[in-house]
């Protein structure tokens, strides 16, 4: 589930009497937003003359002279490009790197008509949504300690246990923006005096407080004495508002265990 930067490899050619007037290749980015954006990147030669050939997305205008050598076109178009904040760019001699400024699956650069020889040196990999659509049919997940595991039984009519359907198996996607985990639980029953209860730990001292107000509770209703009943009675609710007060913190800050929202951020590595 590794996100990975496009980078792109771009080795150009020389101008011959304008032969690269109006040619071009398409490349694209991957924005803040983690929105693609599409670029063409188009030559004007001998700075007039040149029509702008408008296939779709971003232009890059580039300027370059007659008969300009493969290396003087390659650093014209280098520049161009990291002149965009979704690319970053090194040249040697007609080749151009082209790195992708954030992660994220782009659609891989393509020479048009420029005679550039344009291959994907890595492919950006990560998406804004995940390709699971019905999680809840096909991806679980769990925890040991500290570690995550998320497993799916998606996958195809193959035999492999690597990708059969309906064997477990790791999740083979990166998506960018994070995972949201949800899971629906219900406190385990007190059904023995050595139990634990399954409350959150901060809910724990607490709990005395409700069972010293029971205790004096009881206290009271099985006395004769009319001071004693007062000041059980008393104490009685004394602990039962320190309860009933625990509770309504512990409500206002969200940390029940069993239950609602959970959500897995990933650092910002860009």
């Amino acid at each position: 589930m590794a996100l990975a930067a496009e980078v792109t490899q771009i080795v150009c050619v020389r101008d011959t009497s304008g032969s690269l007037q109006s040619k071009y290749f398409t490349i694209s980015g991957m924005g803040t937003d983690f929105e693609q954006n599409d670029y063409y990147v188009w030559i004007e030669v001998g700075g007039s003359g040149a029509t702008d050939p408008a296939p779709g997305g971003t232009g890059i205008k580039v300027s370059v002279a007659t008969d300009a050598s493969n290396s003087v076109v390659a650093s014209a178009v280098s520049t161009a490009l990291a002149l965009k904040d979704d690319f970053s760019t090194g040249v040697s001699t007609a080749t151009i790197t082209v790195t992708n400024a954030v992660r994220g699956s782009v659609t891989d650069a393509a020479n048009v008509n420029a005679g550039f020889t344009i291959t994907t040196e890595t492919a950006g990999t990560g998406t804004k949504e995940s390709n699971h659509k019905h999680p809840e049919d096909d991806v679980v997940w769990f925890m040991q300690g500290d570690n995550l595991a998320i497993s799916t039984t998606k996958g195809t009519d193959s035999t492999s246990v690597h990708s059969k359907l309906g064997h477990l198996k790791a999740i083979d996607e990166s998506v960018i923006e994070g995972l949201l985990l949800h899971y629906y639980a219900e406190p385990t029953a007190v059904d023995d005096i050595t139990d634990s209860l399954d409350l959150d730990n901060a809910l724990h001292l607490f709990v005395v407080d409700y069972v010293k107000s029971r205790l004096f509770m009881d206290k009271a209703s099985q006395s004769t004495d009319a001071a004693v009943v007062s000041s059980s009675l008393n104490l009685a609710n004394a602990h039962e508002r320190k309860w009933k007060d625990a509770l309504v913190k512990f409500g206002n800050r969200k940390r029940e265990k069993v239950g609602g929202s959970r959500i897995v951020r990933p650092f910002d590595f860009r």
